[in-house]
């Protein structure tokens, strides 16, 4: 059970914070014997690690920092798929006064150096295998670690040094990070936040959803990213939530149900293959059963609008609600842990036909909306109040207003100092009266909910002078079980066209129910099934204008990942490097240009 004492708790805690650690260190006493912090051991067994034995290991590794010479104001790195060691190294370098620069682990070796050097990172956290491979070359000291907290205690075991911590604690308005940008675009820039940026958008997101004692997240977004981060790790640990490291994104499925968490931080990209994978199996299975998924959604979402009104389903629908939820549902729900609070969506904008399917489920989702460079969330939908289509209102002590062209402009305490090292480009994006520019176009209605369009500097424009926002054409295709990625073409184009990463499995499945025979061997160069997927696309984009519906497309052999350099950490397309690797593919879809 949650109270609202709890909740005070961790707002009070993150509102009262001296500096970032003391959301670790300044617990209340009957936090301590708590578990905080949970890993998958090497023999496959899930470990926890109470909050005062994390408390322990960060001071003594912040003591042992001081010993080595690192002093307030010195970057050290992070490198690392998220673990209890790189939560102990961030508390212990923030403890000191010190900078935390975290590099992506997803990221290439002349990436990752890029961020260190540009940084000035003299020594750095770093995994074994693979990761530490990457600073081959790089004249940086190297602290290794293992992935399963124990490795924290043996980096500090040398006996000969005096393990007191001299340097008093930060105040808030020092330096606390350099975050880099994913860098979908040109080299990435290190946003500098400092301990109020953080703590600030961290006490302002419980006062949009709160969180309690009893909450436990699972953590699988890189902590590198300035979303998991403060949502995923500070929050958390101002609140008395418990932090459970999934092993890799792609154990999810597994680690769910063992874990069960209250509380998850995503992408839509986690949603979306949910849906498609929901959608295929749907297409695949018997006509009974697409009919009471149908009605089951249909009634769910009834439900939930609802509840949000403070009311109920009543009589015979309250009893075919609870049958159909049993059925449908409960399966889906079961394979998240069963124990879902709320999700979490942000990176983003999530497709609101996405965001109904999950809501009708009774499966809370929470759209929300933020930058890097405002540490980073500034939006998000309450429990309470839930508008599917949008990324919610502002969150307290956020302040919005609309530019001319639509673009979204902020203030507030989270927004950043600037960019490392680059006052020109810092300049760029705060305008005269000190509000940041986000780059992004958006629309607000009369509650202040926001909607996002589109990056401003991602909008085409097609050869007639027409708008096309590509995510939003995105969105609707990305929905479709037959499709696992899509990437839009149009800019100074005759028409839009399409990239598409097929889902084999889903697409066979899908023309199995409709046409009643099995998908030809050919099917990626078959004329009927290019057709018949036109026809999908249309009914997928049935609502967008025609212009910006997609005229032709091409299947891509192979799935853009973060490894292939084609998806930053949270999973967007760098459409840039797509179009390098794809140029002749695209180009094949305007004959008409290569005739001329």
């Amino acid at each position: 059970m949650t109270s609202d004492k709890q909740f005070c708790s961790g707002f009070q805690q993150a509102r009262q914070a001296g500096c970032l650690s003391d959301l670790l260190l300044a617990s209340p006493a009957e936090w301590l014997d708590k578990p905080l912090l949970r890993y998958r051991s090497s023999d496959g067994e899930w470990n926890s690690w109470s909050r005062i034995k994390v408390q322990q290991a960060v001071l003594r590794l912040a003591a042992w920092l001081e010993f080595k010479g690192v002093r307030p104001g010195d970057r050290v790195g992070i490198l690392g798929h998220n673990c209890p060691e790189w939560f102990i190294a961030d508390f212990a370098i923030l403890r000191l006064g010190a900078v935390t620069v975290p590099a992506y682990f997803t990221d290439p070796p002349e990436a990752v150096q890029y961020v260190l050097d540009d940084a000035g990172v003299s020594l750095v956290f770093v995994e074994e295998g693979d990761q530490l491979h990457k600073l081959d070359g790089v004249d940086v000291e190297r602290l290794p670690f293992h992935g399963d907290a124990e490795s924290i205690s043996t980096i500090t075991c040398d006996e000969q040094w005096d393990n007191a911590l001299k340097a008093s604690c930060p105040d808030r308005s020092q330096l606390a990070t350099l975050i880099y940008t994913s860098g979908t675009t040109g080299f990435p820039k290190g946003v500098m936040l400092t301990h109020d940026n953080i703590l600030s958008d961290v006490a302002a997101g419980i006062g949009g959803v709160p969180v309690f004692e009893d909450d436990l997240f699972l953590s699988f977004l890189p902590a590198s990213h300035a979303f998991e981060r403060t949502v995923g790790h500070f929050l958390p640990a101002a609140c008395g939530s418990q932090i459970a490291y999934a092993e890799a994104i792609t154990t999810l499925l597994r680690d769910m149900p063992e874990v069960s968490p209250t509380i998850m931080i995503s992408v839509p990209r986690l949603y979306e293959k949910i849906y498609a994978g929901v959608q295929a199996k749907l297409a695949a299975g018997p006509g009974l059963k697409r009919k009471l998924f149908n009605l089951a959604q249909k009634l769910g979402m009834e439900r939930f609008e609802l509840r949000q009104q403070g009311s109920d389903l009543a009589g015979g629908k309250a009893l075919l609600w609870k049958i159909l939820d049993g059925v449908v549902n409960a399966k889906l729900r079961e394979k998240m842990g069963g124990n879902i609070r709320g999700f979490i969506s942000g990176g983003a904008a999530l497709h609101p036909d996405i965001a109904r399917f999950l809501l009708a489920a009774d499966i809370m989702v929470l759209p929300g909306y933020g930058l890097t460079e405002t540490s980073p969330v500034l939006s998000v939908n309450r429990m309470e109040n839930i508008k599917p289509a949008t990324v919610g209102a502002a969150l307290p002590g956020v302040e919005f207003k609309l530019a001319r062209d639509g673009e979204l402009l902020v203030k507030g305490p989270m927004v950043m100092q600037g960019y490392w090292k680059r006052p020109e480009e810092t300049a760029e994006v705060f305008d005269a009266d000190g509000w940041l520019c986000t780059g992004d176009i958006v629309e607000m209605d009369d509650d202040g909910f926001i909607t996002i369009v589109d990056r401003k500097k991602e909008i085409m424009v097609l050869s007639n002078g027409e708008n096309v926002p590509p995510a939003t054409v995105e969105q609707h295709l990305n929905q479709d079980p037959c499709f696992l990625q899509s990437m839009v073409i149009a800019d100074n184009r005759p028409y839009v066209s399409a990239l598409i990463v097929p889902d084999g499995a889903g697409l066979a499945a899908v023309w199995q129910q409709e046409k009643f025979a099995v998908l030809p061997d050919d099917w990626r160069q078959n004329s009927e099934v290019t057709a018949w997927v036109l026809q999908r696309m249309r009914h997928d984009e049935h609502d967008l204008s025609s212009f910006m519906q997609v005229k032709r497309f091409a299947f891509v052999d192979e799935e853009w990942t973060q490894d292939s350099g084609l998806l930053t950490p949270t999973l967007k397309l760098k459409r840039r490097k797509i179009c390098e690797v794809h140029h002749a593919l695209i180009e094949s879809l305007y004959p008409e240009a290569v005739e001329e």
